[in-house]
């Protein structure tokens, strides 16, 4: 399911546990845009890298709701709309000194296919990724696990 894929990737407690869930979610020719820009694959994987690892490896995510299609009998190939709430981001704001929190709100429409022909090999992963994402200051209650 992708909403735990997603999961994967933003909750990882490593750079290698990251970049492993990065490559079993995000196929390597994948179509990506972010706030209506084309950007490459190399783009979303620095971003997220980068989202990761200046939170200490503490973010959490929340699907607020998900729905997803399947387009054939075997379920190998579909689509997926979305919204998820990123948690403790750790964002350089002008005018302060540290980095505030902040709560990353994502809105993602996915089309999902098969890069195998081998039905006994799970393959699926996102083939474009249209999202649209803005930062909000998290509640003053801060880090939450």
């Amino acid at each position: 399911m992708v909403t735990e894929h997603i999961k994967r990737v933003f909750e990882a407690k490593t750079e290698s546990e990251c970049r492993r869930a990065l490559d079993d979610t995000f196929s390597q020719r994948m179509e990506f845009t972010m706030n209506g820009t084309s950007l490459p694959r190399a783009g979303l994987l620095r971003t997220v890298l980068s989202m990761v690892e200046n939170s200490g490896f503490r973010l959490t995510v929340e699907w607020q709701n998900a729905v997803e299609v399947p387009l054939d009998s075997s379920n190998r190939n579909g689509i997926l709309g979305g919204y998820y709430i990123v948690r403790n981001v750790a964002k350089q704001m002008p005018g302060y000194s540290a980095p505030l929190l902040c709560e990353r709100h994502k809105s993602v429409n996915v089309v999902i296919e098969s890069e195998s022909p081998d039905a006994d090999i799970d393959s699926r992963r996102i083939v474009k990724l249209a999202l649209i994402a803005t930062d909000k200051p998290m509640p003053v209650s801060g880090w939450r696990a």
